[in-house]
């Protein structure tokens, strides 16, 4: 019984042992594997990519029409700015010469006559220290969640200056340059970050000429360099999209409603006919009659 006992025993030990060998030998295959995967993704992260014939044609084929379309941008941008300056000249020519003496106290010029009056209370314990009365908020104890998000909003899009800027205007070689830069920093390694100059002028051909970004290739070059521009495009795209479905439902509900109304006012007229077909017999047989 005692050898039966310590041969069972020895069994499970030794099988023990052996699972325990072959489960540090699989990990460290599989750490083997992930080592060798990774270091492979890295490898090819500091490579060039290689620029296809198609692409190549295709980036050619864009260059112009990429030139012609910052010219036009930056001739509609520079008319613009010119618009708010004339305009802002002459509202502050306009206010120079409407201004009255008598809006502003003569003591106190800065402060205005009509200054709203804070309401004041006496302390209980000395009665003479004045101290603002705080607004009681128990009867509106609800917060509205909606009214405070969009008051959130406003505030980060006062941080935002809307103010003309002057346009920085690029001759036709500087958008050309730019626009080769741009083209050949996608394929550089995925570890060479691109510059601000080059995703600017990539968020510009994406506004100006998104189909240039319909070729697989380039396409898969921006998302490599850059996966959050990429992300960015294709949300702008979807935006125009969707915009262009909206103009198109709205042109369609305008021709829709236009044939209702003909069909609508043709019914009328057949009706109005009807009636005054209905009258010249009328009157017919009250002169037969006669």
């Amino acid at each position: 019984m005692i050898f039966k006992l310590s041969t069972l025993l020895t069994a499970m030990l030794t099988g023990t042992l052996l699972l325990t060998g072959c489960q540090q030998q699989s990990a460290s295959v599989n750490d083997d594997k992930d080592s060798q995967t990774s270091e492979q993704v890295d490898a090819e992260d500091n490579k060039k990519a290689v620029q296809s014939d198609s692409a190549k044609a295709r980036i050619e084929q864009f260059q112009p029409l990429y030139v012609a379309e910052v010219m036009s941008l930056q001739r509609r941008l520079q008319a613009e700015y010119d618009a708010f300056e004339a305009a802002d000249t002459s509202v502050d020519e306009t206010s120079l010469l409407n201004t009255d003496p008598l809006a502003t106290d003569d003591k106190n010029p800065t402060a205005s006559k009509t200054e709203p009056v804070i309401p004041l209370a006496l302390d209980s314990k000395t009665g003479n220290n004045p101290k603002t009365i705080e607004p009681d908020t128990s009867a509106n104890t609800e917060i509205n969640t909606s009214t405070e998000i969009g008051e959130r909003d406003l505030e980060v899009l006062k941080l935002i200056s809307l103010e003309p800027q002057q346009p920085r205007i690029l001759t036709e070689a500087q958008a050309t340059k730019r626009y080769q830069q741009a083209m050949k920093a996608l394929y550089q390694p995925v570890t060479t970050e691109l510059t601000a100059q080059e995703i600017d002028t990539l968020i510009t051909i994406s506004t100006l000429l998104p189909q240039l970004f319909e070729h697989e290739e380039i396409a898969q070059r921006v998302n490599a360099k850059s996966p959050a521009l990429a992300r960015l495009i294709v949300q702008y795209q979807v935006g125009k999209q969707i915009e262009a479905q909206q103009v198109l439902d709205m042109q369609q509900m305008k021709v829709t409603q236009q044939q209702e109304f003909e069909g609508l006012m043709s019914k009328f007229n057949e009706t109005i006919k009807g009636y005054d077909e209905q009258i010249a017999k009328y009157e017919q047989t009250l002169k037969d009659f006669k």
